[in-house]
């Protein structure tokens, strides 16, 4: 629900510091709960300070559109650094130093530090509630850190009610399915859901849709980690199991409890350099976009936007698109217009070349335009332009081009004409919460979350919902187009 970018944050006497900053994505703008939801956000987790916790730096608002700079993370997440395993499994020494970590975090999160002086509230704890390897991050230095708490709850000391279902359902706890009271335990049972599958590459509870999901958790019917990691000492397997059981009665009571149960099977530091490294490999063997030449996008020698303005809080975005440039450009809508016109002409240059596509072919077969007996004059290049205007008329060269020939040293050469390219795929992206499955145009596409789902440009009808479809949204996607769109079934 939020997009980031790699940024400066600037201010007096030539202060800089990278930043993650966090921007709430198009869609949910508008929604009051949701904006409510991101600065609870930054409010919860700008309270916590620890070295596996990514740290709030800044929080606020540009032209209507809400921002946060966070602690920058030079690594992967957990998810991408699993993908690229054999098996999308990690050894066992370094499960253990994630759990351990991870571990470390949560007793930090579940008993914030408390300050009349900033914040009056009595907060007892403030639950994650959305636990998974896609919201912890590996560096190349071989730290391991929790982020995103986008749908962190504060406990107090007097209330303890549940608002809402969220976070992921194969890491949810069979209360937080109920939609029960919650405490520390519902993020140590996604702990052991992240280091059951990091260990043996599978989730504990898995079937083939969301709702056989969730009868496999509220029933804890998982298979043994014993087995399927035969090499693991068979006392850790068993911290992790108990980490997953349905009654959270038998799960470790804290936090602090399950760092004591690790202690013993904590490996030495040269565990943690050889995490790092695997990470940085990772990092090296990744495509970079280019920082000069062709394709590049007006980058100074740091690999920063140069163009990239500045607004009052001193933020200067940097990435692979001039869109959050945009997004924090502060008192300019002129240049906003130019870019949506730019956009408007190019979209429609699109639609055209799509329609000359489609069309049947009419084309008249080439003809061989006699060698001129005199060399020819030589024609001036001609300045390629980004749209080319109807009303102007072709010019000979372009003729000669259109009918299939090319002139050299005065004889003629029958060119072979190029393929017409396909029209850029559009893509699309369906989140449904809490759970639900997707069709688009009727057919069914599984469950949700539906990510990068490819199209060809065009209209479609997309609708969400549980058992049948429930809630039906309209949209059009252009060439090369990508959307994100979200339904709430709660509502």
């Amino acid at each position: 629900m939020a997009e980031t970018f790699e940024a400066i944050r600037t201010g007096p006497s030539g202060f800089s510091q990278r930043v993650c900053l966090k921007l709430v994505l198009p869609f949910f703008r508008d929604s009051p709960d949701f904006i409510e939801l991101f600065q609870q956000e930054a409010r919860l987790a700008a309270r916590l300070r620890h070295s596996n916790i990514v740290g709030v730096i800044d929080f606020g608002e540009i032209d209507g559109t809400s921002y946060m700079a966070l602690e920058i993370v030079d690594g992967v997440d957990l998810q991408v650094l699993l993908d690229a395993q054999p098996g999308k499994r990690l050894p066992y020494e370094f499960v253990v130093l994630l759990g351990h970590s991870l571990a470390s975090a949560l007793e930090h999160a579940h008993n914030p530090p408390t300050s009349s002086e900033i914040d009056a509230s009595d907060v007892a704890a403030i639950i994650h509630r959305d636990i998974s390897p896609s919201n912890v991050l590996t560096s190349k230095n071989g730290e391991i850190l929790l982020t995103d708490f986008g749908v962190a709850k504060a406990v107090t000391g007097t209330s303890h009610k549940q608002s809402a279902v969220k976070g992921k359902v194969p890491y949810m706890s069979p209360e937080q399915l109920r939609a029960q009271p919650l405490d520390g335990r519902a993020d140590l049972f996604a702990l052991g859901v992240v280091l059951f599958e990091a260990l043996s590459g599978r989730r504990p509870y898995e079937g083939p849709h969301d709702p056989a999901t969730i009868m496999l958790t509220l029933e804890g019917d998982h298979p043994s980690l014993q087995e399927l990691c035969p090499d693991a000492p068979p006392e850790f397997c068993k911290v992790i199991e108990s980490l997953i059981e349905s009654d959270r009665d038998q799960r470790p009571e804290t936090a602090g409890h399950l760092i004591e149960l690790l202690d013993e099977f904590v490996p030495s530091p040269r565990v943690r350099r050889q995490l790092g490294r695997m990470v940085e490999q990772y990092r090296k063997e990744q495509p970079r976009l280019p920082t000069s030449g062709p394709g590049a996008l007006g980058y100074d020698s740091a690999g920063f936007q140069s163009d990239a303005p500045r607004d009052e809080t001193g933020i200067k975005v940097s990435g692979p698109t001039a869109r959050a440039s945009a997004v924090l450009r502060s008192g300019r809508p002129g240049r906003k217009r130019a870019l949506w016109l730019i956009m408007l002409v190019l979209a429609v240059g699109a639609s055209v070349g799509a329609a000359f596509l489609f069309l049947p072919a009419a084309v008249p077969p080439p003809t061989v335009v006699p060698a001129p007996t005199t060399a020819p004059t030589p024609t001036p290049p001609r300045t390629p332009t980004a749209v080319p205007t109807p009303t102007s008329a072709p010019t000979p060269e372009a003729t000669a081009e259109e009918a299939g020939t090319a002139e050299t040293s005065g004889e003629t050469v029958k060119a072979t004409r190029p393929a017409p390219a396909l029209p850029k795929p559009a893509r699309v992206t369906v989140v449904v919460f809490p759970w639900g499955n997707v069709w688009i145009n009727g057919k069914p596409q599984g469950a949700a979350p539906l990510k990068d789902h490819t199209l060809k440009p065009g209209r479609y009808q997309i609708d969400a919902g549980q058992a049948t479809p429930t809630k039906t949204q309209t949209v059009r996607l252009g060439p090369g187009q990508r959307k994100t769109i979200s339904f709430d079934l709660t509502k």
